[in-house]
């Protein structure tokens, strides 16, 4: 159905109106040409018994898990970011984890909703590609990748960092890049690698493992463009499957939570 709905519209809904159609099933894909210039989210959503050591586990590792909201056991709004919206339905695709096995991708969560649920909302490097893009830098988005990058331990959670790698056509785009991101600390921040993918653990460039660019085309890499690799928040998701916990719920790679909240807001000035 999302077909109905045009990319070039995406851009100047509200939140409210976007959240509307994807409750609606009317969007079910990415969600990075939607509502320009407001924050979006990554979820993760785990039971009550572990979100301290979850909450933990962010504060550790601020870079690829920087939290925007909490919510309350059993509560599905997120009060801080978006308080009219249902955490079960307004995201257009979700990963449920048991055990670290990947059991479904539904388009919404509700039977799996349970009264000991907390849920996360990290910041999203969509966020800030609207001021890359207001900026005029030129960059291709190649998708989302495991590294051998650890994280930083806490209670159960541990687990190798995601990156997303942006192709950045010359010096002058990629110092840019650097600095307009490195303000939005609750969209990652800064990039945390630049060059050599094989230097962080990734194999081939063209091969992303977590998730692929919407904008990937497949063409090599140029020789005036510059790799540059941010944390991403898909990282939970590697961190369920390597340690396993009885269910994590997550949103589908690209699939974002679109917040109330500018990307200005939230920006260190």
């Amino acid at each position: 159905m999302s077909t109905q709905i045009l990319e070039a519209d995406l851009k100047d809904m509200t939140p409210q109106y976007f959240r509307q159609i994807v409750r609606q099933e009317k969007w079910t894909e990415w969600t990075s040409m939607a509502c320009r210039g407001y924050a979006q989210a990554n979820l993760a959503i785990v039971p009550k018994e572990i979100a301290f050591d979850f909450l933990m586990f962010c504060v550790r590792n601020p870079r690829p898990c920087p939290v925007l909201d909490v919510t309350d056991p059993g509560d599905p709004h997120p009060k801080l970011t978006a308080p009219e919206a249902d955490l079960r339905t307004d995201l257009p695709k979700y990963r449920v984890y048991k055990k670290g096995e990947l059991v479904d991708e539904p388009s919404n969560i509700i039977q799996y909703w349970r009264d000991d649920l907390v849920a996360f909302l990290l910041g999203c490097s969509f966020s800030f590609d609207w001021v890359l893009r207001d900026a005029k830098v030129q960059y291709r988005l190649l998708g989302a990748f495991s590294t051998n990058l650890p994280t930083v331990p806490a209670g159960i959670f541990h687990g190798p960092t995601v990156v997303t790698c942006r192709l950045v056509k010359g010096d002058r785009d990629a110092i840019r890049a650097i600095q307009l991101s490195s303000r939005h600390l609750f969209a990652h921040g800064a990039p945390v690698h630049v060059g050599d993918p094989k230097a962080i653990g990734i194999q081939d460039l063209y091969k992303p493992d977590m998730s692929r660019g919407d904008f990937f085309t497949g063409e090599p890499q140029q020789p005036d463009e510059i790799a540059l690799y941010w944390a991403c928040g898909i990282t939970p998701q590697t961190v369920a499957m390597a340690t396993k916990p009885s269910l994590m719920i997550a949103h589908s790679p690209g699939c974002m939570f679109v917040t109330d909240k500018l990307s200005a807001e939230l920006a260190v000035l």
